[in-house]
């Protein structure tokens, strides 16, 4: 199995175990998205490295800017589709209580956040107004979103993959 394929699914996998334990705990950790955003990077690093490293030590211990990228974001690649199609599923069973305290949650983020760029609370309580249960299920549900935030983490993989390979290349000396 190449390297790439097993750290993706193991980080993959990871991810899952993650999500399905915050979901049928009930906890609202599952709606932070600080931690999501952690957890989308911080897990692929260390799966990531891990790949790379090992197709580095099959290669006696050489690799190039090239294969190592390959690896590291095809590693990520894996990991952010079952990532995401994981959460999918997840979201798709939320019950009407969930919704109501992601939407709570996001209401008390966001006002902090407009507070934090110097919106007055006349400005605040208009946005606010605008975010609802059906405008949060129609920005996370449809397949739509899913390949919106695949491509959206992709992005990010790739980025990541481009640091872990310039840091972990090994070309023979000449």
């Amino acid at each position: 199995m190449a390297n790439f394929l097993k750290y993706g699914l193991m980080a993959g996998l990871l991810s899952a175990a993650y999500s399905l334990i915050l979901h049928f705990t009930g906890s609202d950790l599952r709606f932070n998205t600080t931690l999501a955003m952690v957890v989308m990077i911080v897990v692929p690093i260390i799966f990531m490295v891990m790949a790379v490293k090992a197709d580095r030590n099959e290669q006696e211990g050489l690799i190039s800017f090239g294969e190592a990228l390959k690896t590291s974001f095809l590693t990520y690649l894996i990991f952010v589709v079952i990532a995401m199609i994981v959460g999918h599923l997840l979201i798709q069973m939320y019950s009407a209580d969930d919704w109501n305290r992601m939407l709570a949650l996001q209401k008390d983020m966001m006002t902090s956040m407009f507070g934090a760029v110097g919106m007055d609370q006349i400005q605040i309580d208009e946005e606010l107004d605008k975010i609802t249960v059906d405008s949060l299920k129609e920005m996370t549900g449809g397949i739509g979103a899913v390949l919106m935030n695949i491509l959206t983490y992709s992005f990010l993989g790739l980025i990541l993959s481009l640091i872990i390979s310039a840091i972990m290349k090994k070309n023979p000396t000449p």
